[in-house]
């Protein structure tokens, strides 16, 4: 029964702990929309505006604590020099202290209200001798502070407490305390003064907001001009207009991406021409046969010949028509499956040695038949993770085509080699080389450098196509070294490890 309960206590736990997760990626999605309702100009203008709130406020406070430190150390310093001087002329004039009478009555009068504060004159036995109020005269006075200064535990005692500055400083005789000068002065006369600086502060905090706020609003609407106006050109060009171009103005960051946006459209003109190419090429490519087959059969049902031969020979080429379209519609569709966007990748980890000794096996006797010597050399055992069905696919179209496309008596080169993040394997030949002009589009589909030629060895034009796309899809990339009747060299590189990429939840 325990175990019962404790395995239901872990489930509602989990149960607990899977809706805690469930609610922050709400949270997170929900402030994600929030932000994604906000304008570039409202973030600018808000962000501006607190910044200078914020820094205005600052500065004014530390400005009139800064005066106030230095009104009041100033005070401190004058109360401190009086008090320091009447204790030293008290301490010369010996005889009249002892008589009680240390110094005339309105010399302490004339201190205490010219400091708005009080004066006390203490002798030994903590009677005081003079007051500047004239209050406690003849009294005695108890506080652990004029003890301490009486002993000689402190030297002098400076404070500001509440509204007053108080100084306490021993009077000497003969390097003898004989007594303790307090010396007290007002600070509320400074603290009128700050009151007023902080209210003067506020109105010139009012006035620098209000003109803060038209400035900042005036940069904010500068900051996002010209990405309104590059909204307002992408929202016409998404209407059909694919042919306009943004202009590149304004800010670096805004030149850079009319620049960008123009360069997407220009490579969107190019995809839509390429698809265009593609689709007559395919259309012509598949005509052909069809065309070459009606003509045959035609020639076939218009004779009256009794030449079973002739029969034979126009359905041998009715076959070999047949062959080359079915090899041209298996290659378009290896072509969609390879893909990077439509290709599903089967990943695991497979020995690079082990699939290019397949490779060469089977292509070495189509090389011996035109005496080309094809080899192959690894440096180093490799072990990635590929999709061995695409990988193989792409690497037999590359030495297949070395094969197909060089001179009699030739040779090929193999070769596989790795850094710890990538192989790499090259593809040599002494073939008849590829043109200056055509390099750029050897990787299209169905472009053939010599159509003649590729007709003969039964080519489509979509082998480099396809081994592109087979290798783009595993992150990896593909070139090209060709020079005319000096051969061509492919050399093709593949991250070892394929990076898993995480989709990012979205609702």
């Amino acid at each position: 029964m325990k175990k019962q309960e404790t395995v239901q206590q872990e489930e509602n736990e989990i149960v607990t702990e899977t809706d805690t997760e469930q609610q922050v990626k709400k949270k997170k999605r929900r402030r994600k929309r929030n932000i994604a309702k906000v304008s570039i100009r409202s973030f600018i203008f808000t962000g501006m505006l607190i910044v200078l709130l914020l820094c205005m406020a600052l500065y004014s406070l530390g400005i009139i604590k800064s005066l106030t430190d230095s009104e009041l150390k100033k005070l401190e310093d004058d109360v401190y020099i009086n008090a320091q001087s009447l204790a030293d002329q008290i301490g010369h004039d010996s005889i009249q202290f002892y008589q009680g009478k240390p110094v005339a009555d309105s010399d302490i009068e004339i201190l205490g209200q010219m400091q708005k504060g009080r004066v006390l004159v203490i002798d030994s036995n903590y009677k005081i001798l003079q007051d500047s109020y004239n209050f406690k005269n003849e009294k005695y006075i108890i506080s652990d502070d004029i003890f301490s200064v009486m002993k000689g535990e402190v030297p002098e005692i400076r404070r500001i407490s509440g509204n007053y500055v108080e100084i306490m400083l021993p009077i000497m005789m003969d390097r003898e305390i004989v007594g303790v000068l307090v010396s007290t002065a007002s600070t509320t006369q400074i603290n009128i003064e700050n009151s007023l600086l902080y209210r003067s502060s506020i109105w010139v905090l009012i006035i620098v907001v209000v003109v803060g706020v038209i400035l900042i609003a005036i940069v904010a609407y500068l900051s996002v001009v010209e990405l309104n106006r590059i909204n307002t050109q992408i929202y016409k060009i998404s209407e059909g207009d694919v042919q306009s171009r943004l202009k590149v103005r304004g800010f670096k960051e805004t030149r850079y991406l009319a620049e960008n946006y123009n360069a997407v459209l220009k490579k969107l003109d190019s995809v839509d021409s390429t698809r265009q190419e593609f689709v007559s090429n395919v259309s012509h490519e598949l005509k052909t046969p069809i065309t070459s087959m009606k003509v045959l059969a035609e020639s076939i049902q218009q004779n009256d010949s009794d030449d079973v031969g002739m029969y034979k020979e126009f359905m041998s080429d009715i076959v070999d028509e047949l062959d080359r379209e079915t090899k041209m519609i298996n290659d378009l569709l290896t072509l969609v499956k390879t893909d990077r966007q439509n290709a599903v990748m089967n990943f695991e980890e497979k020995s690079i040695n082990e699939i290019l000794d397949v490779i060469i096996k089977r292509v070495t006797p189509i090389a011996e038949k035109r005496g080309i010597k094809l080899s192959y050399e690894s440096y180093r055992d490799v072990t990635a993770e590929v999709d061995e069905v695409k990988l193989s696919l792409a690497l037999s179209n590359l030495i297949e085509n070395a094969v197909k496309y060089n001179i009699d008596n030739g040779w090929v080169k193999v070769s596989l080699n790795a850094d710890p993040k990538s192989f790499y394997i090259k593809v040599a030949d002494s073939g008849v080389g590829i043109p200056d002009d055509a390099k750029d589009r050897v990787f299209d589909r169905f472009y053939r450098v010599d159509k003649a030629r590729s007709r003969d060895t039964g080519g489509t034009g979509l082998g480099l196509a396809i081994a592109r796309n087979a290798i783009i899809s595993h992150d990896g990339n593909i070139r090209l070294y060709s020079e005319q009747g000096k051969g061509t060299t492919f050399t093709v590189r593949v991250p070892i490890k394929q990076e898993k990429v995480e989709e990012e939840e979205t609702e």
